[in-house]
């Protein structure tokens, strides 16, 4: 019996100890977005103290929120952690941005029926539903905007706003006022795609 109660007392203390560690990083996150709401106005939201806290606010007159989430695909595997960006702002095309990478980790791997260009030394790929989209898009401009805000595993751009998802390694860091804000602006900035007009 004694034997009993000391496992179970070790087991609730490890759970106490679990949790404690989880609200400890989502208070540190807490911290980091009350600084987006020091620049950009907005609020966390966050249902309870063991609960994920998410950002919502807007930066130029656009609706962005920003929260992470989590999975862990088998027993063998840590838990991986995901920051996830919804940014309000519309473009004149649809197009998506894919990681190599990711899509290998997810096993879609074969591209050869989808339109794409390569771009970032093949890390990246641009992916549009028609052919002739791919030649009004400016991929350099494109390219060099990627390069600011790799790694990640894909942004979505489309006339009702852009999704940006991305692998953190380390959520306390990768939220800081500093490299969230300047992924914002570089987000942001594929909103100003104009079409190219080919001859």
């Amino acid at each position: 019996m004694v034997y009993l109660t000391i496992l179970l007392s070790l087991f609730l203390l490890i759970v106490a100890g679990l949790i404690w560690l989880r609200k400890a990083q989502y208070d540190a996150i807490h911290r980091n977005f009350l600084d987006l709401v020091d620049q950009y106005g907005g609020r966390v939201v966050r249902g309870g103290f063991a609960i994920r806290p998410k950002y919502t606010g807007k930066i130029k007159e656009n609706n962005v929120s920003i929260s992470f989430s989590s999975e862990k695909k088998n027993k063998n595997e840590t838990r991986r952690y995901y920051l996830s960006v919804f940014l309000q702002a519309s473009n004149v095309i649809n197009f998506s941005i894919l990681s190599l990478e990711w899509l290998g980790d997810t096993g879609k791997v074969d591209l050869g029926s989808r339109v794409i260009k390569n771009i970032f030394n093949k890390k990246y790929v641009i992916e549009v539903s028609d052919k002739h989209l791919m030649k009004k898009l400016d991929a350099k401009y494109i390219e060099k905007t990627v390069e600011k805000m790799h790694p990640f595993a894909y942004i979505l751009v489309s006339r009702k706003g852009i999704i940006l998802e991305r692998l953190s390694h380390n959520l306390i860091a990768d939220t800081e006022f500093q490299p969230i804000s300047q992924l914002l602006e570089n987000l942001y900035s594929l909103t100003n795609i104009s079409p190219v007009h080919s001859s």
